[in-house]
């Protein structure tokens, strides 16, 4: 065998042993963990079902009486376990979080590699939302009432997401009767700093947070609203874009709504639309929106930079829309109580910028006897493949527009999958939407016929239909940490293999230079090696030469699984750990 030739096989010999060093890691982590990896978690009445992102294969089930509090709900009467699941979120690390039940003062965690349930964690009562910050390692709640038996009754509990069960005293007073319930959402980002903001629905203004003394460091007043509620921000611009609540009039000829609603009416202060101006009169406050003349406040959009309101914003119908943000900050999308005739989408601009209408939307969605409510309840922003698309799911129909908006606002294409046949599967016109990240597929729920489907929006194709599954949250997880430790150490090992390799090549150049011979011996060009019948003892030299390739490409390989085998001990040992740890609190 030539040498260049022999060096080549070793190569490869090195090149097969890193994959099959590699592949026994994996092995080693779905035996010793059942390891998950990027999967959709999706959560319901039965409590969590993992899967993976296209739907083919179910990884875990954690039955509700696992996970589920026993609550008498709102309404009262006995009580029963109760699987809202208000809000969830995983810190990319270590946990999945979840609010499952109004009224229970507790945050559930379960592990993000096997799906185990870590316990129940003390917080707020009736948590609401969780927001997590990546450079704090904090997971922060916005609940609707306090721990009144708490020294410091709060709004908002923030836990440490490497130490949960360390307990961090809070003292976020959004009223000051704390037997009050508050209901608003928060902003938490990590282009803040320090810093965050929350809204209240019964008070006209914008909280801002001061997130190291978990305290409010001042409030900034909103112009003629009533209240403050749905949220968005973008950390392009650092926007804060809120909702906006106004009064109404309702109940009585000539009101500015016939139908109060099932809430009723109260005496109310109206600043907007026709009946501005009154005071103590029959109507409503914060469920006026999507009233003509009336809901004309629409979305503030609030400069985090300067502390100060740019501008509102409102539908191409000149009423108030619900805000939502891409994930990059760059669009904010528009939903409001119009059947889904039209959905706004603003693209936001520099620091201290209004934002401008980028596009509306004309999805052709049926709104027959729903002109006046709002059938979007969620959609999911894709990035694949240099593709910029956004999945659009009415609750009207079983139809899912995918629209591609790569090609700018005048280049805009709808394509459109079908999800099931007959009447629309969602419920109350509620549908859950989740985009497995990093892959094409989107998941979508049919709640109402206790059905999911999965898409691949690459291709408009309906992939699959998991049926007897009742949906509140859908969540894409994945251990990101991992990901990045993973790549890391494979980066790590792949400079050391090729490291030694160029130190291989060169012992080989040096050794043809010593013998006298042309460097195109090591190329394998001559026909006359081939040919020759010349000897001498440099063949031995070549033996030997040989002899170290391969002893060195073997030290490469056992060097790496070491050094692989070494970082799964730690992280399992430090996982350990850490279970110990947490089930030594008194959870429930």
């Amino acid at each position: 065998m030539k040498l260049y030739q022999a060096f080549v096989s070793v190569a490869s010999l090195a090149s097969t042993a890193y994959g099959v060093a590699r592949t026994n890691k994996d092995q080693f982590h779905g035996a010793a963990k059942s390891y998950i990896g990027n999967s959709i978690w999706v959560f319901g009445n039965e409590g969590v079902s993992i899967f993976s992102p296209d739907g083919s294969a179910a990884h875990k089930m954690i039955p509700k009486e696992d996970i589920c509090h026993m609550t008498a709900g709102y309404r009262g009467g006995d009580p029963s376990l109760s699987c809202s699941f208000y809000g969830v979120a995983s810190d990319g690390k270590k946990y999945v979080w979840a609010a499952v039940s109004r009224g229970v003062p507790k945050i559930d965690i379960l592990d993000i590699d096997t799906g185990d349930v870590v316990g129940s964690f003390p917080t707020c009562a009736s948590p609401r939302s969780l927001e997590y910050h990546p450079l704090r390692e904090e997971m922060w709640v916005r609940c609707s009432q306090t721990d009144r038996d708490s020294t410091y009754p709060s709004y908002m509990d923030v836990f440490s997401t490497s130490s949960p069960q360390i307990a961090i005293d809070s003292d976020i007073k959004f009223k000051e009767d704390t037997t009050i319930n508050s209901w608003g959402y928060m902003v938490i980002d990590n282009t803040l700093g320090d810093v965050g903001y929350s809204t209240d629905w019964d008070q006209p203004k914008l909280f801002k947070l001061d997130l190291s003394t978990k305290s409010i460091i001042e409030s900034f007043d909103v112009p003629l609203a009533r209240g403050t509620y749905e949220v968005a921000y973008s950390p392009k611009n650092r926007h804060v874009f809120l909702r906006a609540s106004v009064c109404c009039t309702c109940g009585f000829p000539g009101a500015d709504k016939e139908d109060c609603g099932r809430y009723g009416s109260s005496t109310v202060n109206v600043t907007t639309g026709p009946s501005a101006g009154q005071m103590n009169v029959q109507g409503t406050c914060g469920r006026c929106d999507g009233v003509a003349g009336v809901d004309i406040l629409g979305v503030y959009e609030f400069d985090t930079t300067t502390d100060t309101f740019v501008g509102n914003h409102i539908l191409k119908e000149n009423f108030g829309g619900d805000p939502y943000p891409s994930p990059d900050g760059r669009f904010i999308v528009l939903v409001g109580h119009n059947g889904g005739t039209t959905i706004r989408i603003l693209e936001t601009g520099e620091p201290s910028e209004k934002s401008t209408v980028w596009a509306d939307l004309e999805l052709g969605f049926n709104a027959t006897y729903h002109e006046d409510d709002v059938v979007y309840s969620d959609f999911a922003f894709v990035e694949q493949d240099d593709k910029d698309i956004i999945v659009f799911v009415s609750g009207t129909e079983n139809r899912a527009a995918i629209v591609d908006i790569t090609g700018g606002a005048g280049n805009i294409k709808t394509s459109y999958v079908m999800l099931a046949e007959g009447e629309s599967t969602s419920s109350r016109l509620r549908r859950q939407i989740e985009w497995a990240v990093g892959t094409p597929y989107v998941w979508i729920d049919g709640t109402g016929n206790q059905e999911v489907y999965v898409i691949d929006v690459m291709k408009g194709t309906l992939v699959t239909k998991l049926e007897g599954i009742s949906t509140t949250k859908m969540l894409s997880v994945q251990n990101y940490a991992k990901m990045a430790q993973d790549k890391m150490q494979m980066e790590a090992i792949q400079a050391a293999i090729d490291a030694q390799l160029a130190l291989n090549e060169k012992a080989l150049a040096d050794a043809a230079d010593t013998s006298g011979n042309p460097k195109e011996v090591v190329q394998v060009k001559t026909q006359e090696s081939a040919t020759s019948t010349y000897t001498d003892d440099d063949d031995i030299d070549v033996v030997g030469i040989l002899g170290l390739i391969i002893g060195a490409c073997a030290l490469v390989v056992g060097t790496m699984n070491v050094f692989v085998m070494s970082g799964m001990k730690t992280q399992i040992a430090s996982n350990q750990d850490d279970l110990k740890s947490l089930g030594s609190k008194d959870v429930a």
